[in-house]
């Protein structure tokens, strides 16, 4: 199952040691896909990499939003009732090969991403506005000291 997990960009080189244990995530989960009006599971998905690229500036307070798209299996992924509809918990450990990619925002977001974690809601908008720049496995090693 393709889950979008929130890290901060200095903690990117953890994702690819085999012994990352992140907690929490978003996926395309059956309560997501029940309430969605799209059937683009492409386009729902891009949702949920937004809403875990949002919790890394709001939940972690990381100064720029980054994601790690990783496969995980089935019975480690558990639906948060109650919570955001495509939140997730999660456990065990993330095996390097897991790892599908990353998202992470242009350095030059970093004013927004404080202003943003401060609790800016113009800065948040701002944010959603820009792209997520995306990362093959092998560059995200060069990112975590970027």
């Amino acid at each position: 199952m393709r889950v979008y997990v929130p890290i901060a960009v200095e903690d990117l080189g953890q994702c690819l040691s085999g012994a990352w244990e992140p907690r929490t995530g978003y996926a395309l989960t059956p309560t997501l896909l029940d309430i969605s009006a799209s059937d683009d599971d492409e386009l729902l998905a891009e949702q949920v990499r937004d809403a875990a690229a949002a919790d890394a500036v709001l939940e972690l307070g990381a100064p720029r939003r980054a994601v790690i798209a990783v496969d995980y299996p089935r019975a480690d992924v558990e639906q948060v009732v109650g919570e955001h509809p495509a939140a997730v918990t999660l456990t065990g450990r993330v095996r390097a090969d897991a790892v599908a990619c990353a998202f992470v925002d242009e350095p030059d977001a970093e004013v927004d991403g404080r202003a943003a974690a401060q609790g800016d809601s113009d800065a948040l908008a701002r944010l959603e506005e820009r792209d997520l720049l995306w990362y093959d496995v092998s560059e995200i090693a060069d990112l975590a000291t970027s």
